[in-house]
Order: C-alpha cells, then sequence, then structure tokens
C-alpha cells in the first residue's frame, strides 16, 4: 500500500486544524488528530474497503473513553440507516472523493463531538447503549419466534406458551392469538 491515503486524508480533514486540532499520528491507513478535549481517527482497511472516521473525547485522568464511528454520530443525528452505513472503497483511485464526502459528514453530524461536548458524547453512549438492547431484543425475539413456531407445528403448547410468554409484549396480534389458544389447550 502507498502512503497516498494519509495524504488524502490529511488534505481532506484539513479543516480540523483550522478548527484546533492537531495531527498526531500518521500510518498508512490511519491518521489521527486531537483538540485539547477530543479526537478524530480517519481509518481505511484496504482489504474490506471500509473507510470511516471515529470521534471520542481524550480520557480525563487515565479513564479510558468510547470512540464512535461516524455511522453511530450520525444514526444518533436522526439520519436514516440506510445512509449511515460505512463507506466501502475497494479502489485506491476513489480514496480522495470518498474521503472528502467522508469529512463533509463529519463536518455536518458531528459539531457537538468535535467541540469535545461530553453531554454529547454521554448521549451517544445513551443511544448507543439503547440501540445495542434493541438489537439484542430484537435477535431474542426472531430466535423465539422460531422455535415457537416449530413448537407451533408440532402441537407442542406447552412450549408454544412457555416461549411466547417470554417475549408477550413483542408478539404481533396473530402470535398473540396462539399464546391465548395455546394457554387455553395445554395438557394441564
Amino acid at each position: 500500500m502507498s502512503t497516498r491515503f494519509s495524504e488524502l486524508a490529511k488534505r481532506a480533514f484539513s479543516f480540523l486544524e483550522e478548527a484546533g486540532y492537531r495531527l498526531t499520528r500518521t500510518e498508512l491507513a490511519e491518521v489521527q488528530y486531537e483538540s485539547h478535549k477530543a479526537f478524530v481517527v480517519v481509518t481505511w482497511d484496504p482489504r474490506s474497503g471500509e473507510l470511516d472516521a471515529l470521534v471520542g473525547l481524550l480520557p480525563r485522568s487515565g479513564t479510558a473513553i468510547d470512540e464512535y464511528s461516524l455511522a453511530d454520530v450520525m444514526a444518533a443525528d436522526g439520519v436514516p440507516a440506510s445512509d449511515c452505513e460505512i463507506t466501502q472503497v475497494s479502489e485506491e483511485e476513489r480514496l480522495g472523493s470518498s474521503l472528502e464526502q467522508l469529512a463533509a459528514k463529519l463536518r455536518t453530524h458531528a459539531l457537538p463531538a468535535l467541540a469535545g461536548d461530553r453531554m454529547y458524547f454521554r448521549r451517544l453512549e445513551t443511544f448507543r447503549s439503547a440501540r445495542a438492547a434493541a438489537f439484542m431484543r430484537e435477535m431474542k425475539l426472531r430466535k423465539v419466534r422460531s422455535e415457537a413456531e416449530e413448537a407451533w407445528r408440532h402441537r407442542q403448547l406447552d412450549r408454544v406458551v412457555a416461549l411466547f410468554a417470554s417475549v408477550e409484549s413483542d408478539l404481533s396480534e396473530s402470535e398473540a392469538r396462539k399464546l391465548d389458544y395455546a394457554r387455553r389447550h395445554q395438557a394441564r
């Protein structure tokens, strides 16, 4: 890999230096900027093509603080999920324009992060935790639905009750009716 990425990234993200950031690390596939409060890391994985910008607070007193991808920042800003996907750039020739677009998104959606607003980062953490919890709940719901449908096909009504009851508040109308039926007809 050439040094082209770092040069293109420095050009695209030069606005950070104008905003009080300084370049603190330059590697073949990563550049990092820091202000007195926050940092920005721009990365590119040439194997997967993933191009991303990460933001975070610099730690106070050695306490590690999470970093957040631009996708997290944009999602928290209300951008539709389809527009929050990590950029894929497999050809080095497309890096320049892709980095410019990434920098524009950072300027548009991450101003509180760039300012080092600690309350903003707390809200980001809350948002990310809520998304993770929703994802885990959805995974559990999919698994329960699959197992409950299998039990329903085999008329294992006790199992249907046990499974659907564990996620009762998330059931569709037809699932709730199946649960009601299974409760009324299960082996006693």
